[in-house]
């Protein structure tokens, strides 16, 4: 087979700005689909709103209290006499923080047993959730 000339002395060259292209579609959709991924450890709630809530990332128990009065451990029902248990069952070195949740039209009274059993538990940090006013 003949070679010219010209093939012979031609530069050779890798264009990647096809690649780079690709790379840049690939990236922003991982950027854009990543926006939707949240965390959601709780039942529907209308949580009360105060102007010092302060939003935690780190890893805890929730207690929910929706307004039928119904009481939930980390999405799953349970009664206020076996809570205790349940709570201290899930607690260890690192997850010692519970959060809870209670919808803004359940009584005051449930609340405060509620909150008075959780404080009975040696060693538990307790944070009551709200929503920000924005």
């Amino acid at each position: 087979m003949p070679y010219h000339k010209e093939d012979i002395n031609s530069d050779n060259q890798i264009n990647i700005l096809p690649m780079i292209d690709i790379i840049f579609a690939i990236l922003s959709f991982l950027i854009v689909s990543s926006l939707y991924l949240t965390r959601v450890d709780t039942i529907p709630l209308d949580l009360p709103k105060a102007s010092t809530s302060v939003r935690l990332d780190k890893n805890f128990i929730t207690v929910s209290i929706d307004k039928s009065g119904n009481l939930f451990i980390n999405k799953i029902r349970t009664e206020l006499h076996d809570m205790k248990v349940k709570v201290v069952n899930l607690t260890n070195g690192n997850k010692n923080l519970v959060v809870l949740n209670a919808d803004k039209n359940i009584s005051h009274g449930y609340v405060i047993r509620v909150l008075d059993m959780l404080r009975s538990i040696d060693g538990l940090k307790i944070g009551v959730s709200t929503n920000s006013i924005d």
